[in-house]
């Protein structure tokens, strides 16, 4: 089902692909800004200088014996004679240089050619500090404004259009729901009837070959409610005596290895003790049971093994069945061995998600024709 946490990570990629699309206009607004910024220090460059040279005339004019030279907060200036020797700066010194126009580290800054006058001033140069914080905001606040936009955008389109898709999921959840619990009944009264007709016509093939198909039917059904109830299963754990466990769903499993003729050979240590989900515990065994039967060949064997060592317990099931050619694929959801045998291919999926849960580490060795252990370690 489609859930909250599906709709955000949609709408997160929607707002990564939107920003890197709006990333180009908002590229070359801000590379014009500051375009526009530098033509405007120039401007203001250009007219400082003008005031000062404007000052040196009416200086001269007015024949005085004090030259207030103008200083200001935002702007530095220096004159040079015509040797470039400074001769007065305000606030700071400043470097000559040839350009009519430099930018330096952290300053821009202007050279302007001075007539004869009575300071002996050849060359002034003005600079102010370059300062693009007000293009950082203005793009800053853009990009917030892109952003808040298209995630909205996202979140509407995205919303709208998995609508559909949440009612039709809503529904087929319920409607397997229902038809789960529907099935549970009369299933469980067939296999009650079966056990019955087999007491009475012991070693009847036909007989044995319908309680084999239900059991298969039972491990189909409860694996789909365990994929359906998942999420709902509740991490209770109990101690459970493995060992004796193990030999059960063994035994349970029996009547469709004999229906082909397959026989078991158990290896299981007594009295292992361990702190399990009894539930999972059902989906590990059963799924691994089923699979080796399945994919068995008539009159050959299976090896169940249970042992424990110092910090671990080893679960193994060995078949000779027709073998895997590809076990990297065997863990995804709805992958099936063959085309032909029953089975929706989530078994596998749901025990490599008990297992991912409670730290077990599987390992699967096969060769085609030969047959598959699975080796399940469970640390203690």
């Amino acid at each position: 089902m489609i859930n909250s946490k599906s709709e955000l990570k949609y709408i997160v990629i929607q707002v990564i692909i939107g920003l890197l699309i709006a990333f180009i206009p908002i590229y070359f607004y801000i590379d014009a800004t500051i375009k526009n910024q530098d033509i405007k220090d120039r401007l203001d460059l250009q007219n400082y200088s003008n005031q000062i040279v404007l000052q040196i005339e009416n200086f001269e004019k007015q024949n005085s014996n004090i030259f207030y030279y103008p200083r200001s907060n935002i702007f530095f200036s220096t004159i040079f004679d015509e040797n470039k020797k400074e001769l007065f700066s305000s606030n700071i010194s400043l470097d000559f240089f040839d350009e009519e126009f430099k930018s330096f580290s952290n300053k821009f800054c202007y050279k302007k050619y001075l007539s004869s006058n009575i300071l002996n001033a050849s060359y002034l140069i003005v600079c102010k500090n370059i300062d693009y914080s007000e293009v950082i905001y203005n793009a800053l606040i853009l990009l917030l404004m892109v952003t808040f936009f298209i995630f909205l955008l996202s979140f509407f389109v995205i919303k709208q259009s998995i609508e559909p898709y949440k009612k039709l999921n809503i529904y087929l959840d319920e409607f397997l729901k229902d038809a789960m619990h529907e099935l549970k009944t009369p299933i469980g009264v067939a296999r009650i009837n079966t056990d019955m007709l087999s007491m009475r016509l012991k070693n009847d093939k036909n007989i044995l070959r319908v309680k084999s198909a239900l059991k298969n039917m039972t491990i189909i059904y409860e694996d789909l409610e365990y994929y359906m109830q998942q999420n709902e299963v509740k991490e209770l754990k109990t101690n459970i005596n493995f060992s004796s466990f193990l030999e059960k769903r063994v035994e349970f499993f029996n009547d469709l290895a004999v229906a082909r003729d397959i026989k078991f050979y158990k290896n299981i240590e007594p009295n292992i003790e361990i702190l399990f989900n009894e539930i999972e515990a059902y989906r590990i065994i059963d799924n691994n049971l089923s699979n080796a039967i399945k994919y068995s060949k008539n009159n050959s064997n299976i090896y169940v093994s249970l042992q424990k060592y110092e910090n671990s317990i080893k679960l193994t099931f060995k078949d000779e069945g027709v073998g895997i050619s590809d076990t990297s694929t065997i863990f995804e959801r709805y992958f099936r061995g063959d085309n032909i045998t029953g089975g929706f291919g989530i078994g596998l999926s749901i025990v490599k998600n008990i297992c991912k849960k409670n730290n077990i580490s599987i390992e699967v060795v096969s060769k085609e024709n030969f047959g598959t252990t699975f080796i399940y370690t469970f640390n203690l």
